[in-house]
């Protein structure tokens, strides 16, 4: 019932704008959806690289039990990497973020600054890339609703513009 009222408000909050308020809004989603299609993208890729890396790596172990040590480390230490990185340098990063971004969304959480996406990038190559059964959904969400964040921000849109383009990124990264 809480997402219909939210709905409700968004629509409200929609219609009083002027025309040109939306235009505009319109513009900045095609390109809010270009940068989070490039950096998801990207991430996407080299996720799929990386996995390859660690295949490799494994096959050309002289020895099964070999091959399961060299995996071992390679999860151990890219996790421990990865973990570092959300403790010390983005705390919001940890996580899938969809949580995060829902509670932006609803207003009980303050949107994450541009900071939080190389860590979640970096951090979730590593992560993931490294063997952790992690998927690769929730970390793009979280990038795409910062980028689009930072861009309203960057260009000064008010709280409700900001929130639609941050919907709009998080979509994107979906």
């Amino acid at each position: 019932m809480s997402d219909t009222i939210h709905c409700d408000e968004t629509q409200q909050a929609v219609a009083t704008q002027p025309p040109s308020s939306l235009t505009v809004l319109s513009l900045l989603s095609i390109l809010t959806g270009v940068v989070v299609g490039t950096v998801c993208g990207t991430f996407r890729l080299l996720l799929e690289h990386a996995a390859g890396l660690r295949t490799a790596l494994a096959l050309d172990a002289l020895h099964p039990f070999s091959a399961g040590l060299i995996m071992i480390a390679i999860g151990s230490i890219t996790a421990f990497i990865a973990a570092w990185m959300v403790k010390r340098l983005a705390p919001l990063a940890s996580g899938s973020g969809i949580p995060h971004v829902e509670a932006v969304l609803a207003g009980l959480a303050t949107p994450a600054s541009i900071g939080l996406i190389p860590v979640k990038f970096i951090g979730g190559l590593l992560a993931i890339g490294g063997g952790l059964a992690l998927g690769r959904e929730g970390p793009s969400v979280q990038m795409g609703a910062t980028a689009a964040n930072t861009i309203g921000r960057l260009l000064r849109l008010g709280p409700a513009d900001c929130r639609s383009l941050l919907a709009a990124g998080a979509g994107a990264g979906l």
